[in-house]
């Protein structure tokens, strides 16, 4: 996998490791990959969830950054993206992007053998699948939830005339795979990840009419139906000054609605849809880790 120019390679104290499991309806190979301190004995574990058409890999430098907080770091790829089996950008129901990510936290948690000392990290349409799982299952005993960027809803509306014709394609060709057009432009300010992300072969601008309409309309869930978040689970928002990719004026429309003692919400002015990959990334993480480092281990419950 390609590391964007500056950015830190995987710390020599801990090792990159693979794996592959069968997706829990049995229909693809998932791709995981594990970044593991060495000699730990694993009892803080992170999971995190990468965006639409994106992959785990892209996420090597979370080591380096947070690699004192966490002994074991799990980024699976979902289906349809990076080393998954599946369509590129595809999905008959968006449902199966929270199966593969529930099939990955179960992995975490066993690996980490119920310390209950794992947090869940999720950006952009990770941040939608992880919404959408709490509010199937809000159980999960997660101790930190960070979002970066989360999708509730997009920052360009998608003219009426071509909503109903990805209506009319899903029923008849559901799985046709569309350009995004996505310019890696827009995603950072800092130009080793537009280069990086030219260069990445496991990186996608692919979309089906089946995954957009089953993506709007989990958003569209998202914004209509509170997310019933447990107590036990703290959570941070860390949203973009100037996101054109998903809507930041939508994600704090769902931040407010969480009946909530603990959460908080971080706003970065002038930085673009992958915080975490921006200029400053380094304030970034310090965030995160000022946020983790004050709670305790999680309890479970609603």
């Amino acid at each position: 996998m390609i590391i964007p120019e500056g950015f830190p390679k995987i710390p020599a104290n801990f090792e990159y490791e693979t794996e592959v499991v069968q997706s829990t309806d049995g229909e693809h190979s998932i791709f995981l990959n594990w970044f593991r301190k060495k000699g730990s004995s694993s009892e803080r574990g992170l999971l995190v969830l990468h965006g639409q058409g994106e992959h785990g890999g892209r996420y090597q430098h979370f080591p380096h950054f947070l690699g004192e907080e966490y002994d074991l770091i799990l980024a699976p790829d979902l289906r349809g993206h990076g080393r998954s089996e599946g369509i590129r950008g595809h999905v008959d129901s968006f449902d199966e992007y929270i199966d593969d990510a529930l099939l990955a936290w179960n992995i975490l948690t066993a690996r980490l053998g119920g310390s209950n000392q794992a947090d869940w990290f999720a950006h952009s349409m990770g941040g939608t699948i992880t919404l959408r799982a709490f509010q199937d299952s809000p159980d999960l005993g997660v101790r930190n939830l960070i979002l970066s960027a989360p999708g509730a809803g997009l920052t360009v509306e998608v003219p009426l005339f071509k909503r109903a014709a990805a209506k009319l394609l899903a029923n008849v060709w559901g799985s046709l795979q569309m350009d995004t057009g996505l310019i890696p432009e827009t995603l950072s300010h800092d130009p080793a990840v537009a280069r990086a992300i030219r260069r990445d072969s496991l990186h996608h601008t692919k979309a089906t009419s089946r995954f957009y309409l089953g993506f709007v309309a989990a958003m569209e869930r998202i914004r209509e139906k509170p997310v019933p978040i447990p107590r036990q689970t703290r959570v941070l928002f860390q949203l973009a000054g100037e996101d054109l990719i998903v809507s930041t004026l939508d994600a704090e429309k769902v931040f407010e609605a969480l009946n909530h003692p603990e959460k908080k919400k971080l706003f970065y002015p002038g930085l673009f849809h992958e915080i975490y990959n921006e200029t400053i990334r380094e304030a970034v993480f310090r965030d995160f880790l000022d946020w983790v480092r004050k709670s305790g281990p999680a309890k479970g419950g609603a």
